[in-house]
């Protein structure tokens, strides 16, 4: 059985100084705390590996957690959809027992919800609903990696943290 962790990018700025793009949008003082308090969690969990979108605040939410892991940072996850983040999780070695992927609303929400659906609807719809920044979310995943490019592929929804 494997571990996914999907994580919510922390609180941000609203706007770039310089004229920069949404991309360039750094945390606030408050969302590096709430980086940093996530990573106390998951280093009690351990984590193996970690997939990151490319944009500022996603990488200094990585970052600010303090993991010692392998992390591959990937533009498509800025822009990407729960299928493209699917296929990108479905690419993951096996030997990989746990997997981190930073992102961002509304891929990650909705895609903690799909993976969700063995739990009961009432905390399926709320997951969907309501992901604020650095909200995190723990699925056990049964099958293989792989399997979960199938997107009738769910797990088990073991918890989700907020900050």
């Amino acid at each position: 059985m494997h571990t996914l962790f999907l994580l919510r990018h922390a609180q941000t700025a609203n706007i770039v100084s310089g004229g920069g793009t949404d991309a360039d949008r750094p945390l606030t003082a408050l969302g590096k705390r709430q980086a940093e308090l996530v990573g106390e969690r998951l280093k009690l969990r351990g984590v193996d590996r970690a997939l990151c979108s490319s944009a500022f605040r996603a990488r200094q939410t990585f970052e600010g957690t303090g993991l010692d892991c392998p992390v591959e940072v990937m533009p498509i996850l800025y822009h990407g959809g729960t299928t493209i983040m699917r296929q990108r999780i479905s690419e993951i070695e096996e030997e990989v027992g746990t997997l981190l992927v930073v992102g961002h609303a509304p891929t990650v929400p909705a895609l903690a919800s799909q993976l969700s659906e063995g739990a009961d609807p009432q905390t399926v719809d709320e997951v969907g609903r309501w992901y604020p920044p650095a909200t995190l979310t723990e699925i056990a995943v049964e099958g293989t990696w792989e399997s979960l490019a199938d997107e009738d592929a769910t797990g088990l929804l073991r918890g989700i943290q907020r900050p």
